[in-house]
């Protein structure tokens, strides 16, 4: 798949959520079935969740209200105006309002006509009259899927594990996985990159627990009534309810919960470590030099935009080095190494809260951007940090896992492109590799070195993420950005502007 030239950009994206009237397209992305985007249409601007914890029934349950803004271009005649959100299969919808007023089944379904194996069964609600511009709100009343007596199966973007399972062996524990996909299954949304919002949210969980997001933190626990439910296992009859806002817009994908017996420590200005009782000390020694992270980005991509950088490390289970979750970083613990030797996986995480979570990939298949952009900013965390010979090293080792990441899907399969084709409804995980991550920093450095080195390239990264900050971008606006920022350059230099049109459209190593 190949960029088109600089003088003609052409439109990457492919969608099957097409409508019958005439070609307006819904979506950039073929990884969603929600319709942000065309005549018609609204799309979510903030969420506002109200969930309960039930660890008895292992689910999420409450409502979100989706406070939406209809598009610039009305609905064709005689056709209404729609809010289409995603949601899987499992999900359960019990009631759907529209500004206060609790819609009829006959004005909201299931639209089993889309329904897709890997991509849902999405939410369609019609929509009162109104104009394009108007403001509105919608709620979704719902419960995630359980999983069965085994464990298997239930909502996709969530873990529940016993007490057993945890490392205090007292209390049950949850924690959530949204990307790439998952977060439909955790929330009704429109579950597309294209798509950012802010939320904020109250959790009700026993007061023995503690829940937290990815958002920050506002005021103290209150008492709550405690629900219908019985309380589980190791805690009393006390509810309490928490609250949190993220005022940065972020994708769905980034909306992340966790609840637990959770204890923290501050390791500096802006930062708190997290985790159960019995690691905490270990857990604050081995990332106590998270601030030197945080200040090296700073100095490296413009300031640091979301009030608090927060390290929760989980329990073993949990399915990746770490995750990116804005205000709050999930890590493994087995980063505890216990001699910092691991914690270089906190400045790819740091990095992230500039490209990803600020400027954010618009479809998957421009994931390379997300986490191409963020090794490279990494890699020099690290050398700020520990020096140049550390970032060498973890350059060298980065290299050699995309040689073998190429020789398992083979020179010329789609997935080592940067730009891999993901129409027709795959799954944005089977694509997940170290392509997107090392070929992606290569082509960083790469086009650095065509510039002039560090002293030019880095303005330039600066002007990206200000440019493009709480918005989502595609290779060709980065391209062209990036052309547009070296113009005097590109313009006496093809090698400049072949260097955009090369890479991304070769698979393999090239």
């Amino acid at each position: 798949l190949k960029l088109s030239s600089p003088q003609a950009p052409r439109f990457l994206g492919r969608t099957g959520a097409m409508p019958s009237d005439g070609g307006e397209r819904r979506s950039a992305d073929p990884s969603t079935l929600s319709e942000p985007l065309g005549p018609g249409r609204a799309r979510a601007a903030h969420l506002e969740l109200d969930l309960t914890v039930d660890f008895v029934g292992r689910r999420l349950t409450g409502c979100v209200d989706l406070h939406c803004v209809r598009n610039d271009t009305p609905p064709p005649a005689g056709s209404p105006w729609e809010l289409v959100l995603d949601a899987t299969a499992d999900l359960q919808v019990s009631e759907v309002q529209v500004d206060g007023a609790v819609l009829d089944r006959s004005a909201w379904r299931r639209d089993e006509a889309k329904q897709h194996p890997v991509l849902g069964l999405p939410i369609r609600i019609t929509l009162p009259a109104g104009q394009p511009g108007d403001k509105l709100v919608a709620r979704v009343c719902y419960e995630t899927a359980a999983p069965d007596d085994h464990g298997e199966g239930g909502c996709s973007a969530l873990q529940w594990l016993t007490p057993a399972q945890t490392s205090g062996k007292r209390f049950p524990y949850m924690f959530s996985q949204c990307q790439a996909i998952h977060a439909r299954a955790m929330l009704p949304c429109q579950d597309t990159c294209e798509c950012k919002t802010t939320y904020s949210a109250v959790v009700r969980c026993p007061a023995e627990l503690t829940p937290l997001m990815s958002a920050v933190r506002a005021g103290s626990p209150e008492p709550c009534e405690e629900p219908d439910w019985e309380t589980p296992a190791g805690c009393g009859k006390a509810w309490a309810k928490h609250r949190f806002e993220q005022k940065v817009p972020i994708p769905a994908y980034l909306v992340a919960i966790v609840c637990g017996a959770l204890e923290n420590r501050r390791v500096g200005p802006r930062s708190h470590i997290w985790s159960e009782k019995d690691m905490i000390e270990e857990c604050a020694w081995e990332f106590a030099d998270t601030e030197k992270f945080v200040k090296a980005g700073e100095e490296l991509c413009g300031p640091y935009r979301w009030g608090v950088y927060d390290l929760l490390v989980l329990p073993p289970s949990f399915p990746y080095g770490g995750m990116e979750n804005p205000c709050l970083t999930f890590v493994t613990p087995t980063l505890l190494a216990k001699d910092r030797s691991q914690v270089h996986v906190v400045a790819h995480e740091v990095a992230h809260s500039w490209s990803g979570n600020l400027v954010t990939n618009e479809t998957w298949e421009h994931f390379w951007l997300n986490e191409g952009l963020t090794v490279f900013i990494e890699l020099r965390i690290i050398r700020e940090v520990y020096g140049a010979e550390e970032a060498a090293l973890q350059l060298a080792n980065r290299l050699k896992s995309l040689a073998e990441s190429v020789n398992h899907f083979g020179k010329d399969h789609n997935f080592t492109r940067l730009v891999p084709d993901l129409s027709g409804g795959g799954d944005p995980d089977d694509a997940f590799s170290t392509v997107p991550y090392i070929k992606g920093m290569s082509l960083f450095c790469l086009l650095e070195k065509h510039v002039g080195g560090e002293e030019r390239f880095q303005p330039f990264l600066r002007a990206y993420f200000d440019h493009f900050a709480g918005k989502t971008v595609t290779s060709e606006a980065m391209r062209d950005f990036f052309l547009e920022h070296f113009r005097a350059q590109a313009g006496g230099d093809a090698a400049v502007a072949a260097a955009l049109a090369g890479p991304i459209g070769s698979p393999g190593l090239g």
